[in-house]
């Protein structure tokens, strides 16, 4: 395979359900809390957001996953139609547990990271 017919995919960006559009064209990176979970559907509250403005989002995953569980979804946003008009969902591809990850310290790094990527770049 040659080097020219390899078409890297971009890293998924971290975002708040907030900050999702219908026109959202990356891959993203959402973590939440399970508020419901059916075979195939969760709906995913924002947790990287704050506590006042987080939004939630219709997750669909493989499986049930544990209600009350904290996950980091990986995925494409979509828009589907609905009775009540125009909903977002996330077709996660990649779904991971994050129960033991500590929120505070992974924004600390990730800004942290901003930071020397911004330094450097100057």
């Amino acid at each position: 395979m040659s080097q020219d017919s390899f078409t890297r995919t971009k890293p998924a960006r971290l975002r708040t359900v907030r900050e999702l559009m219908p026109d959202t064209d990356d891959r993203v990176r959402i973590m939440g809390i399970v508020i419901e979970s059916e075979s195939g559907m969760a709906l995913i509250q924002d947790i990287y957001d704050d506590v006042d403005q987080a939004e939630r989002i219709k997750a669909i995953v493989e499986g049930k996953l544990e209600e009350q569980g904290r996950y980091l979804l990986i995925g494409d946003v979509r828009e589907k139609v609905t009775d009540d008009g125009n909903e977002l969902r996330l077709i996660s591809s990649i779904t991971r547990k994050i129960d033991d990850l500590d929120i505070k310290e992974y924004k600390e790094a990730l800004e942290l990271g901003e930071k020397v990527t911004r330094e450097l770049s100057q």
